[in-house]
């Protein structure tokens, strides 16, 4: 490993953000360009489009024939959302780019260097929708794995708690269709998943319910389901705050249905997963009060909610823990 070139490694970022934003990858879907044929629909001079592009081309982002410059099978995936797609997470990652060149400031303090999300959607809704969308293109790319857990499989009921913009909850309405399916979020953010929902043609088969999962009930008292359903969501909360999340949520499992919980979780042997280690700083970095949690306490919020078995399950990005409630 060289030092340096580690120390270089935002430039490529930096790159990839730059022609994203720009819309190059966007004018070069229309077909091999010159610079200043790009130039033609992108907003900058064609001398600096062309350095650019030279320094994609080296680093095989795009291709090149002479002057002419084209998409190739990396950049293709920064013209199109969805699983893989890359579009609005290279707008997610634009958002806090300028925030990481900041971390020291943030590990001196102890303070996240962005306001809380509660603030965000009170004062930038059109942020967190474009935010909640590219969560979704994750979700899609992550959501075969969770369902080839079987953890929510023979649910008659599931509750996708805080279940955002609504990427997970159309992955597993999909591969699940026997299920009924409950989305409950803040009923500001309700909106965004019934607009995803009906894109994908399955809006009128998902149930979509106000809800807080930072009060006694959530907003859903005298309610339980076969499955609970909790996402990413425990890594934006300290200690206490994550622990009372999963225990108002284990109140919500019928008697004999399940918890299960996906986020990105410190094992007790540590980080093998450099992309996980350095999620732990995204939190400190962009999130007031957030963490990744060490799985030894989750299970210590699940036992004390009277859940039991409870199994894990390694997926590509994050641990999947699944726990029962007692039948009696």
């Amino acid at each position: 490993m060289d030092p340096y070139q580690e120390l270089t490694l935002y430039q490529r970022s930096a790159a990839l953000m730059a022609a994203a934003k720009l819309g190059l990858f966007a004018a070069l879907a229309k077909g091999p360009a010159t610079p200043q044929e790009v130039a033609a629909s992108v907003s900058a001079p064609a001398d600096s489009l062309s350095r650019l592009l030279s320094a994609l081309a080296a680093l095989d982002y795009v291709s090149r024939d002479g002057e002419r410059f084209a998409l190739n099978n990396f950049s293709q995936a920064f013209v199109r959302d969805g699983a893989g797609g890359m579009v609005r997470l290279a707008w997610k990652e634009h958002l806090f780019y300028t925030a990481w060149s900041r971390l020291a400031e943030a590990v001196s303090s102890g303070n996240a260097l962005f306001p809380s999300y509660a603030d965000r959607l009170t004062n930038d809704f059109e942020s967190v929708k474009k935010f909640l969308l590219a969560l979704n293109d994750l979700a899609q790319l992550a959501a075969p794995g969770v369902i080839g857990t079987h953890a929510l499989q023979g649910s008659g009921t599931i509750l996708d708690l805080g279940g955002g913009g609504g990427g997970y909850a159309a992955a597993l309405a999909s591969a699940l269709p026997g299920a009924k399916m409950t989305i409950a979020d803040l009923e500001a953010v309700l909106p965004i998943a019934k607009e995803y929902l009906a894109g994908k043609g399955i809006g009128d088969r998902v149930e979509f319910v106000p809800a807080d999962f930072l009060s006694d009930g959530c907003g859903l008292v005298g309610r339980t389901f076969d499955c609970v359903f909790l996402s990413h969501i425990l890594h934006d909360f300290d200690v206490p705050t994550a622990s009372a999340i999963v225990s108002r949520a284990a109140r919500l499992v019928r008697r004999g249905g399940k918890l299960v919980i996906l986020d990105v979780l410190v094992p007790e042997e540590g980080y093998s997963n450099p992309v996980e280690a350095l999620f732990d700083l995204m939190m400190l970095v962009e999130v007031p009060r957030g963490r990744t949690h060490r799985v030894a306490d989750v299970l210590q919020w699940i036992d004390a909610a009277d859940l039991a078995s409870p199994k894990m399950h390694k997926l590509y990005f994050g641990i999947l823990i699944e726990a029962t409630a007692p039948a009696r």
